[in-house]
């Protein structure tokens, strides 16, 4: 377009800006955001907006701050995308001040909102205020999702109060999906809940049989609690069916590219990159085979 002699509007910039959020791509999105400050575009709602929201999926909530506190109006979408934020990242103490300033402002929240309160309550192990928060969504007429239900049940699991997580579960009106139950299942590894976490094992099993981290988790859970006849029939029973579980991958991001690094390399070459034991372009020399290798770049 800039070739072509096309003039770029803030359009253009919140569709860019969206772009690097969902692919969190921090340094691309800095890069926008200058742009759009060299070009005097203005923070209007829409383009301040989008730039909050990319600074905040990037997880640079100090950026995302200054530029909401500069923004001239801000709309339930400004005031959300900060609250998850904060919420997400485990910063509850000022994603509930963040709320009560919204309510003080007059206005009203949406699902999204409630969702970062949830998730601030989950982080912060704030048992009671998250009922309260979750009841309250009827006062604003939200109607609560899985994803509301879900992370009430997070918070009650990282609490140790698995017992009432299953219990909330089995009282929700509809059924619950993987990330309700797996939610409850993480809280009983954390605390030893063995009981609980077959129960609720074997639930995401039978929901999703062809998904392999469901029987790994199923087998740790019965390693964990020194069942180990048991945690070997699961493999067994998971080699018999054919279902292998995928390799995790990372996401490096160097000057002029990202590339995909799967299983642990990534995690040590970084370390090993943040200690200065290897340099950036010789890490990424390793990881995609010397300048010429290409097959892992996205960008």
């Amino acid at each position: 377009m800039v070739g072509s002699g096309v003039e770029l509007d803030d359009v253009v910039m919140v569709s860019l800006l969206l772009v690097c959020s969902q692919l969190g791509w921090l340094k691309h999105g800095r890069s926008v955001h200058g742009w759009c400050v060299r070009r005097c575009l203005g923070s209007g709602l829409n383009l301040g907006n989008a730039i909050v929201d990319m600074y905040v999926k990037c997880a640079n909530l100090t950026y995302g701050r200054r530029v909401f506190d500069k923004m001239l109006a801000r709309d339930v979408i400004s005031w959300s995308s900060l609250i998850l934020g904060y919420g997400l990242n485990g910063s509850a103490s000022i994603a509930l001040d963040l709320f009560d300033q919204m309510l003080k402002e007059g206005i009203k929240p949406n699902d999204v909102t409630f969702l970062g309160i949830l998730s601030a309550c989950a982080h912060g192990g704030l048992v009671q205020r998250v009922h309260t928060y979750f009841k309250r969504m009827q006062d604003f007429e939200v109607v609560a999702e899985l994803k509301h239900y879900a992370s009430v049940v997070d918070c009650l699991a990282r609490a140790g109060l698995l017992e009432e997580a299953e219990r909330f579960i089995e009282e929700m009106p509809m059924e619950p999906d993987a990330a309700v139950l797996g939610a409850i299942v993480s809280g009983c590894q954390v605390h030893n809940n063995f009981e609980v976490g077959e129960r609720i094992a074997k639930k995401l099993i039978q929901m999703a049989p062809k998904k392999a981290g469901y029987y790994v988790l199923l087998s740790n859970i019965y390693a964990a609690a020194g069942r180990y006849d048991e945690a070997e029939k699961v493999r067994i029973f998971m080699k018999e069916r054919n279902v292998s579980k995928e390799p995790g991958c990372s996401l490096i991001e160097s000057q002029r590219a990202q590339h995909w690094v799967t299983g642990g390399v990534a995690k040590i070459l970084i370390d090993r990159a943040k200690r200065h034991e290897v340099e950036m372009p010789v890490l990424l020399w390793i990881v995609v085979g010397g300048p010429q290798d290409t097959t892992h770049q996205v960008l």
